[in-house]
């Protein structure tokens, strides 16, 4: 039997953020599934109350598509290349801020995030911010329409005043019963490694695994998650369902390159247990 025979991956991160690492998983045996979990829509808004940059001193991006739509907007308003020099941006993570870098809107020098050897979070970001803000008054938090609230919570305290803009919805997608075939295939594979990378992409997946009568197939796969939170959620979704044994899990930053060396790790490891 070959390698691709005893092992499958899916892949459930949104619309285009999974082509570029299925094609590395295929350049070493690893065949992968791309079955997003959940759908990513831009919210529209009043062009006479959009938040600009230079009414803020902070901008915080909590994801790529925050960025992304941001400047979407900032686009339809022929305001692009404007950046203002007293405004810095902050992503939670290394490769949201690369997102930015390469964007060149904004200089990279203006650009604040958590090293790469620290976890991709609010919590190392507010470690970047805190002894910043005595400079700060007004800090934008630029999120899709639902989110964690720790870190407005911690700037607010700080004494700082604080917006949040949602740009973006996350809703979860509904697998059809056409994708309930291949998705079959991938979990009965002598190993499957599935990769979620948000609480609600664990919430969605469980949902549609249910749905389509493929919970018992996925409690035996294994997981690549981008955080501690989310390899919680996954338990206690498992739990709810009655699975008492513990799930193999891998956490790794978000990064293509650390998925794809957790992932191959994983799959490894499946395969010699």
């Amino acid at each position: 039997m070959s390698a691709a025979a005893r092992t499958s991956v899916i892949l459930t991160r949104p619309q285009g953020k999974n082509e570029t690492l299925a094609h590395r998983l295929a350049a070493v045996d690893l065949p992968a599934l791309v079955i997003p979990a959940l759908q990513i829509e831009p919210l529209r808004h009043d062009p006479a109350t959009f938040p600009l940059p230079g009414d803020y001193d902070l901008i915080i991006f909590v994801s790529g598509h925050a960025s992304q739509f941001y400047f979407a907007e900032l686009a339809a308003r022929g305001m692009t290349g404007l950046w203002p020099g007293q405004t810095l941006a902050a992503t939670v993570g290394v490769s949201s801020a690369r997102q930015l870098q390469v964007a060149g809107q904004i200089p990279p020098t203006h650009i604040l995030h958590p090293g790469a050897d620290a976890a991709q979070d609010s919590e190392s970001l507010w470690n970047v911010l805190a002894p910043r803000l005595a400079t700060m008054r007004r800090v934008l938090i630029v999120r899709g329409g639902v989110g964690r609230e720790w870190l407005g919570r911690k700037l607010e305290e700080a004494g700082l005043t604080v917006r949040r803009l949602a740009v973006y919805a996350r809703k979860p997608a509904h697998w059809t019963a056409q994708q309930a075939a291949p998705l079959a295939q991938a979990l009965s594979a002598q190993a499957c490694v599935c990769l979620l990378t948000s609480i609600e992409s664990v919430v969605a997946v469980n949902a549609n695994m249910m749905r389509l009568g493929l919970a018992d197939a996925w409690s035996h796969a294994r997981f690549v998650v981008i955080h501690e939170r989310v390899a919680s959620r996954l338990q206690s979704i498992r739990k709810a369902s009655g699975k008492v044994e513990t799930p193999m899990v891998k956490i790794c930053q978000p990064s293509d390159d650390a998925i794809f060396q957790s992932i191959t790790l994983m799959a490894s490891l499946s395969e010699s247990s």
